[in-house]
């Protein structure tokens, strides 16, 4: 059905014992692509990025510099973040952004560094892909201040409607996770029904955030299929309506051609 992963940590040790598998098991059951994200404060994550990119070559690279680690933002760390982001498969650099849900770096470096991230992006011409908890707006307002040319995407998102509005209305896009099964995520669901088609992605977050029914266990790309099921079902349309979407926004805005069938 050609299911599109837009974001997954397949650089995560607990994909130590699996990785190939865990993209094997994608490509068998007929998807299109992944795309694994790099983390460069954690040193073995390019080599386990390299793992995960040399299993499959419709596996695709993203890397940035996570706000929750702001404060160990230095030099070094920039070093890595380019060596990545000169990867031949690397389509975007995230997940750059604020995280004022947590904290757990103090927001002006937060600040600092996503706008130190937003240049990169502007001087390599890649698409940002978002994390944000609780800054949809500030980071709305950084992406117009710093005059950023290319797309935007807010991953995993789980911020209000009026944020998301916005989002849509200034061209960027959503991307919907697990979250979205979740008993308690009603709020989401309306959001997500509202969101056109063709103006979203899908995602795992794998090994975060399982959908139901696997909550609470380590999640895979490929239950990215369950979100691709339950958008499928808010919007009234087959599954494979939502996996077609994707793969044209996906090669719009990446320009990752579609899967040959």
């Amino acid at each position: 059905m050609q299911e599109i992963d837009f974001h997954c940590h397949l650089d995560s040790e607990s994909f130590d014992a699996s990785r190939v598998e865990a993209v094997t098991e994608c490509f068998d059951a007929g998807f299109s692509a992944l795309v694994t994200v790099a983390d460069p404060y954690e040193k073995e994550s390019q080599s386990r990025s390299l793992e995960a990119l040399d299993a499959h070559p419709r596996v695709f690279l993203m890397a940035a510099a996570h706000p929750h680690n702001a404060d160990q933002y230095s030099p070094e760390v920039e070093q890595r973040l380019e060596r990545m982001l000169n990867h031949p498969k690397t389509i975007g650099l995230g997940e750059a952004g604020l995280d004022f849900h947590y904290d757990l770096s103090l927001r002006e470096n937060q600040q600092r560094v996503f706008e130190r991230q937003v240049a990169l992006a502007a001087e390599r011409n890649l698409p940002l892909v978002i994390h944000s908890r609780n800054a949809e707006m500030l980071v709305l307002d950084t992406l117009e201040r710093l005059q950023f040319p290319g797309h935007v995407v807010f991953h995993c998102f789980t911020g209000g409607a009026e944020a998301a509005a916005e989002i849509i209305r200034r061209g960027y896009d959503l991307s919907f996770s697990g979250i979205i099964t979740f008993r308690n995520a009603a709020a989401l669901r309306k959001i997500a029904r509202r969101t056109p088609m063709g103006r979203f992605f899908t995602e795992t977050d794998s090994p975060y955030l399982s959908p139901e029914p696997f909550r609470g266990r380590a999640n895979r790309p490929l239950r990215v299929q369950q979100v691709v099921s339950s958008l499928a079902q808010l919007h009234e349309v087959k599954a494979e309506a939502v996996t077609n979407a994707v793969a044209r926004r996906l090669e719009e805005c990446f320009h990752i051609p579609r899967r040959s069938t």
